[in-house]
């Protein structure tokens, strides 16, 4: 008599369907990010990765965020500017 031991494991069906459709989404988001890194490689003639460009990103973004906005009060101005210089900060030392 011969005792076979294996065991088959199968995933169910929703997990493939979740991991495919949160596969997309990913794809979705990082295609114009993807995009914005090859924007940024071509203008500081040098490759960059996902980090890089998302660093440059946040930079960018609290700048705007703390210059543009005419009618902020002081305290969020203040947040924003702090915002900046980590931002900056990190952007700088990813870059390196």
């Amino acid at each position: 008599m011969i005792n076979n031991k294996e065991m088959i494991l199968t995933a169910p069906f929703g997990s493939h369907f979740i991991a495919d459709k949160l596969n997309r989404i990913v794809e979705m988001v990082n295609r114009p990010v993807n995009l914005l890194r090859q924007y940024y490689a071509q203008v500081l003639e040098r490759e960059l990765n996902m980090r890089q460009t998302w660093s440059l990103i946040e930079a960018q973004t609290a700048f705007f965020l703390g210059v543009m906005p005419v009618g902020y009060a002081f305290p969020l101005r203040a947040a924003a500017l702090v915002w900046l210089i980590v931002a900056v900060r990190k952007c700088r030392q990813q870059l390196a």
